[in-house]
Parts: C-alpha cells; structure tokens; sequence
C-alpha cells in the first residue's frame, strides 16, 4: 500500500513539472507573436510650410534628376530681350539658377558669389550663367544694374519654366505677410501677379544635348549650391 501512494506522488510531480516547462516548440512560437505585433514607425513627410510652401494642390515640387532633360524656354530678360536655352546652349552648356526676387537677401549673395566666379565659370568649358526669377522686370532691371551683373535675369511671367523645372510653389500666407512688414509689398504685387508663387532657388547644371548634368535643389531657401564646388565639377 505504501509503495502504491510513493508511485502516486511520484506520478503528480512529473505532471506538474511537464505543465510548468513548455517545450522548446512552444517559446518559439510566444517568440513570433510578440514579433508580429511589433509595428514598423512611419516617418511623415517633411512640413514645407517652415519655408514658406504652402500646401497647395497646385504646387509644382521635386526638382528634375541629372539624366532627366531640360525643358526648353523663350523669356525676356531684365531688358526686354528675348533669350532661348536652346540658343544659349550652342555656345557652350548652361548653368541654370532660379531666382526668388531681389529683395531676398540670400538670392542677392548666391547670384553676387556667382558673378564674382564668373571668369573661372566660363573658363571651365564656356559655361553660360541663366538666372530665372518670376519678379517683374521693372524690379529685376534695376537689381541687375546695380549688381554689375554679366549675366540675364528672365522673367518667367506666366510661371511655365518654374513648373517644368519643377520648382513651383504657392506661399503661405504667414510668410506673405511678414514679407509685406519687412519688405513694404506682398509677394504677387512684387510680381505684377495676382496670386503669391516662387520658386525653389535651385541650380541646374545642363550639357549642351539639353540633358541636366547637376542638380541643387533644396526647399530651405538659406541652402544653396556652392559655387566653387560647381566649378570644380566642371
């Protein structure tokens, strides 16, 4: 009888250790449903509105690629005279720079640091400087002039060469408004324009088969393209 309870205990003990010590199989398995639920994090997209974009279904952004071609153009520059890229690229390829306005002191030292660079920019393969900007002549005429500046500022009136380059925007209107306390105009009356744009001051570097060699495009108008590591490219 004894013996028969001595099995009996024996017997519970191994059930209980077998419940309490789940089989390699089963950690496994606790192991890949904690896994699934781990969720991946989702970056949100950057706020343009910190630069001014404002978010406008309109907008024209991402800039073109190097590879991509260069959409071909007309305007008038600063006085009146009509210039083309593709007339400008039979002398040599074409450093292309958009242009916020003159009253924008970052577009007035970037366009100054690359006429100060000029001759080596021409020098490194008859390179031609284009700025483009979407502010009326009257404004740019006397920028130009008072800048000593030996290459056109055109006029992109209708906003058609900011949209195939890809640089397109409407501004908020915070930052209409701070221009117009800092400045003494809003943005679409320095345009002769009815609605506030401009564009992102990028820089394309285009080879003389109109095919976009460089590319600086940045939304933070404070970033711009360097102009000595341009000349060093080439």
């Amino acid at each position: 009888m004894r013996i028969f309870e001595i099995g009996i205990i024996f017997l519970s003990l191994l059930l209980i250790y077998s419940c309490g010590n789940p089989k390699e199989s089963d950690k496994s398995v606790v192991v890949e449903k904690k896994s699934e639920s781990i969720e991946n994090p989702i970056t949100a997209e950057e706020d343009l509105t910190k630069y001014g974009i404002a978010n406008n279904p309109a907008n024209v952004l991402g800039g073109l690629k190097a590879g991509d071609k260069a959409p071909g153009f007309k305007m008038l520059d600063q006085d009146g005279k009509e210039q083309s890229l593709e007339t400008t690229l039979l002398d040599g390829p074409v450093l292309l720079v958009f242009l916020r306005a003159e009253w924008c002191s970052f577009c007035v030292r970037h366009l100054q640091e690359f006429q100060d660079n000029i001759q080596e920019i021409h020098d490194a393969g008859d390179v031609k400087v284009i700025a483009v900007s979407p502010q009326k002549r009257s404004f740019m005429q006397k920028f130009h002039f008072e800048n000593n500046l030996s290459f056109p500022i055109l006029h992109d009136e209708d906003h058609s060469v900011m949209k195939d380059y890809k640089v397109f925007f409407h501004v908020t209107d915070k930052y209409n408004d701070y221009i117009e306390k800092a400045k003494g105009n809003r943005i679409e009356v320095f345009n002769g324009d009815t609605e506030p744009v401009m564009p992102i001051p990028a820089t394309y570097l285009i080879d003389q088969d109109q095919t976009v060699k460089y590319v600086h495009y940045d939304p933070d108008y404070k970033k711009r393209s360097n102009v000595k590591e341009l000349i060093s490219l080439l």
